[in-house]
């Protein structure tokens, strides 16, 4: 099966989850180790869930990048 991965920065790394099911979320030193260990987070995930007789999700995504006006200041505030 094929999903779609997504990738965030952290601060030591990175963060991938799986979007069409969110519950397969990994962390990795950089993009190729995240990717690594979400397909195996999502191996073992599929053969709980073939254990237990629960269907595996998937859902069909339509994705795309957006263009959001952001005046400037607002990038620089303080995040908590």
């Amino acid at each position: 099966m094929q999903f779609t991965a997504c990738y965030t920065k952290l601060e030591h790394g990175y963060m991938g989850q799986l979007l069409e099911w969110p519950t397969v979320i990994t962390e990795g030193d950089d993009i190729e180790d995240c990717r690594d260990l979400l397909v195996e987070a999502a191996s073992e995930m599929a053969d709980i869930y073939k254990e237990e007789g629960w269907k595996i999700p998937h859902a069909e995504l339509t994705t795309e990048t957006v263009y959001v006006p952001i005046a400037e200041e607002a990038l620089i505030a303080n995040v908590c």
